[in-house]
């Protein structure tokens, strides 16, 4: 019965994060058809707000990793 719920909730997971992803896109789309064929700065300020978002998990990661690392470290030379 389990994973009958396991399954379902994933389904329905899917079904519904389907919807949200859906909404960012009309907002950069509309921006970007608004601004002036010579204008590239609101292009550039989507690109440049993109690589910030894609780059913020990843940093929140390495310091995650370096403080484990850093955890374990001390922990071992205090045993030693």
């Amino acid at each position: 019965m389990k994973l009958v719920y396991k399954i379902l909730s994933a389904i329905l997971f899917l079904c519904v994060t389907v919807e949200f992803y859906s909404q960012g896109c009309s907002t950069c789309r509309a921006q970007i058809i608004n601004s002036s064929k010579d204008d590239f700065t609101v292009g550039n300020g989507l690109n440049t707000g993109i690589l910030f978002l894609m780059a913020i998990p990843y940093i929140i990661l390495l310091c995650t990793v370096l403080w484990i690392l850093y955890n374990s470290y001390k922990s071992f030379k205090v045993k030693s």
